[in-house]
């Protein structure tokens, strides 16, 4: 039996945490595994002490942490998924000197490192200075639950979906914007998951569409599939991603996508999107227009996502990352 001790702290209703919990769900028969009993908070700096610390007691062959935090340790090798470098470009000027100065130095002393798409890889070459045989690229997985799903979340209106968070690179007031401007039917609306923040509030104010734009709030992730399907189109123009799990769930669902034509996104996507350029709110419009005008285009994207998302499958990804695990 192997002992691997696993960093589960990151199981939860977030793609990282589908990856922890789909990695455990599929862990090999030859293992043995144990778990962080630490409590510490997954944002906490001392993280990486604390978890040198758990791996010295529980005395495990290998540790595997499903994100981007390496433990302090000279005791045990260790393999860890790195997702993005959103830290870098996107969170404060404490965040980008933390991953500069300690977490890179960590990282380069992993055994393997796996990252979720050759972007991703780039960026950790280029920006972190670790070495390009060090890292695997392992793509993301999609539950069977949105290609088998039949049910559709039902409106009195079509609907423009996005699913995900808050955060600035979701670009989510470019969006806004383009969807503002599309020349397209009023009865259209744009359904969010989440809630707005002050500064969305205003700007929907501002450009009159309060009576067209929802916010959903905690959708739960039994609920995804039926909001995928029900959905006219999804629209998630990001400036930059690692991977970018609602691309392939909303194809996987028969969905058309508008996506972004930068990070990995058109990589995840291939040629089953409708890829733009995120920094152009009219480049955004012009796409939001191709989908509902343009019928060709929209029965093509939905042919081709649904055969992308067959390229994709939690089983093969945990498969992956064992196999780099206990390499």
């Amino acid at each position: 039996m192997r002992k691997v001790l696993i960093d589960d702290r990151w199981a939860g209703d977030t793609g990282i945490g589908r990856l922890c919990k789909e990695v455990i769900n599929y862990t090999p028969d030859e293992v043995e595994s144990s778990f962080v009993a630490s409590k510490m908070g997954l944002g906490n700096l001392f993280s990486p002490l604390m978890l040198g610390n758990e791996i010295r007691k529980a005395k495990p062959e290998i540790f595997y942490s499903p994100s981007f935090m390496p433990p302090v340790s000279f005791s045990a090798p260790y393999i860890f998924t790195v997702h993005d470098l959103m830290h870098l470009f996107y969170y404060s000027k404490m965040h980008r000197i933390y991953y500069q100065q300690v977490i890179s130095r960590l990282a380069k002393k992993a055994k393997k490192i796996i990252t979720v798409s050759h972007f991703s890889k780039q960026q950790l070459v280029e920006l972190l200075g670790i070495r390009s045989e060090l890292i695997n690229v392992i793509y993301n997985g999609i539950d069977t639950s949105f290609m088998q799903n039949t049910e559709k979340h039902v409106l009195d209106r079509p609907y423009l979906l996005y699913v995900g968070n808050r955060r600035r690179n979701k670009n989510i007031p470019a969006m806004l914007v383009a969807f503002a401007q599309a020349n397209i039917p009023k009865d259209f609306i744009f359904l969010l998951t989440g809630n707005p923040n002050p500064d969305l509030i205003v700007l929907i104010s501002k450009l009159k569409i309060s009576s067209r734009v929802r916010f959903l709030g905690f959708v739960k992730e039994s609920e995804l599939p039926k909001l995928y399907k029900g959905a006219f189109a999804t629209l998630f123009v990001s400036l930059m991603e690692g991977f970018g799990l609602p691309l392939i769930e909303s194809m996987a669902s028969g969905t058309p996508v508008l996506t972004s034509s930068e990070s990995a996104l058109p990589e995840i996507a291939a040629d089953a999107a409708l890829c733009v350029d995120p920094y152009s709110v009219e480049a955004i419009t012009d796409g939001i227009n191709r989908l509902v005008d343009d019928g060709d285009l929209y029965n093509n994207l939905i042919e081709k996502g649904l055969q992308r998302a067959k390229d994709f499958s939690w089983q093969t990804t945990a498969k992956k990352t064992w196999d780099t695990i206990l390499l």
